[in-house]
């Protein structure tokens, strides 16, 4: 289940839907929403509902990075239409904490 949309991720981009960029801003929003679904532990039986908002920011955050990664994937790079961005170095655990209120199940140490 995907959080965001595409046309909604191109709009945080700054960019326009395309038939060139269509797959990539799809693929970009699937795989932020896995690791929304992943990092809060739910399953097809407690589903995060589609319309929340902190889960769609988180999307959109995630997605924008997922879509640039190849272009900053040493360092960072800089775009006039989404400012600088820095290829995630810690993947996705900088977005972990955003999603506290939604985590299902916690780990045990």
């Amino acid at each position: 289940m995907a959080y965001a949309t595409a046309a909604e991720l191109a709009a945080a981009l700054r960019v326009a839907v395309s038939e060139k960029n269509q797959d990539l801003l799809e693929a970009s929003v699937a795989a932020a929403s896995a690791e929304i679904d992943h990092q809060c532990g739910r399953d097809v039986t407690t589903p995060i509902p589609v319309d929340d908002p902190l889960a769609h920011m988180v999307a959109l955050a995630r997605g924008v990075e997922w879509f640039k990664a190849n272009d900053a994937a040493f360092g960072a790079v800089g775009f006039d239409a989404t400012g600088v961005l820095t290829a995630p170095r810690d993947g996705f655990a900088r977005h972990a904490a955003d999603l506290v209120p939604l985590v299902q199940t916690f780990g045990v140490a």
